[in-house]
């Protein structure tokens, strides 16, 4: 009877054991279970919230760069704007100066002949063209006359170029120094002076102009001519298809005279 208990004592104590370990087990399990899905749970709560975080982000970025481009855009709309303006009123300026070039031209050719024709008048530049050459040299004085009536005066020379301003010539020069507005022909002493430069017989005078004009004007009867050779002076003319007549040398100066505009 002894051997019989001690055998069902070890029986219930080995069934006890046994249960002990499965109750064990079974909520070993568990905390397993547990241990392991809740981290799992948060990290899929954070997951998803991570990936909400990333849409909205990818929103906003997208939202941002939209308004970023659409200011760029308005930008380069203004900037293009400002240069079609400027490129319109310089094709503008392009098509007036091609419009008015001929007529510019014109202006400017017309102006050029201008300058040319002041500057040829007021003796600044040397000139040539169709005229005349007038040589006076003293001569022998005749009997019964002074020695002085045959020799070449300032006033003979004045008045030969008197006569040939009256003529029409656009320009004279004696022995090369050009006749201009203030030009003073004068005796003075034993010799005459041109532009306060002495010059000698013979005297070549020079005159621009028609020359057929000119000449005739010269030797009409009772003339200019004429009065000098009863003088006893030399003096003969001939008309030249071409005289060249220098510039004036000096200077002018304008001190007292002042130009109205």
């Amino acid at each position: 009877m002894q051997k019989s208990n001690s055998k069902v004592n070890k029986i219930k104590s080995h069934v006890g054991i046994i249960n002990k370990f499965l109750e064990f087990s079974k909520r070993n399990s568990v905390l397993t279970y547990i241990t392991i899905g809740i981290p799992l749970f948060f990290l899929s709560i954070m997951l998803a919230a991570q990936m909400k975080t990333i849409s909205i982000s990818d929103e906003i970025v997208k939202g941002k760069r939209e308004t970023e481009l659409a200011e760029e855009l308005l930008t380069l709309q203004r900037n293009y704007d400002d240069l079609k303006k400027n490129y319109d009123d310089s094709q503008k300026i392009v098509n007036e100066y091609k419009t008015n070039s001929a007529t510019n031209d014109e202006l400017i050719a017309s102006m050029q002949r201008d300058i040319k024709s002041l500057k040829a008048l007021a003796g600044t530049t040397e000139v040539k063209g169709e005229g005349i050459i007038i040589t006076m040299s003293d001569g022998e004085a005749e009997e019964g006359s002074s020695r002085t009536d045959a020799l070449v005066h300032d006033s003979d020379l004045l008045t030969v170029v008197n006569e040939l301003k009256s003529a029409g010539a656009e320009a004279i020069s004696i022995n090369g120094q050009r006749i201009i507005s203030t030009s003073a022909i004068r005796c003075v002493g034993p010799v005459i002076q041109v532009n306060y430069k002495k010059v000698a017989s013979p005297f070549e005078i020079k005159a621009i102009g028609n020359s057929q004009y000119l000449e005739s004007a010269m030797t009409i009867k009772n003339g200019v001519i004429d009065l000098i050779k009863e003088y006893g002076e030399n003096i003969t003319i001939s008309r030249e298809k071409e005289v060249t007549i220098p510039k004036f040398d000096g200077t002018i100066n304008l001190e007292k005279s002042t130009v109205i505009e």
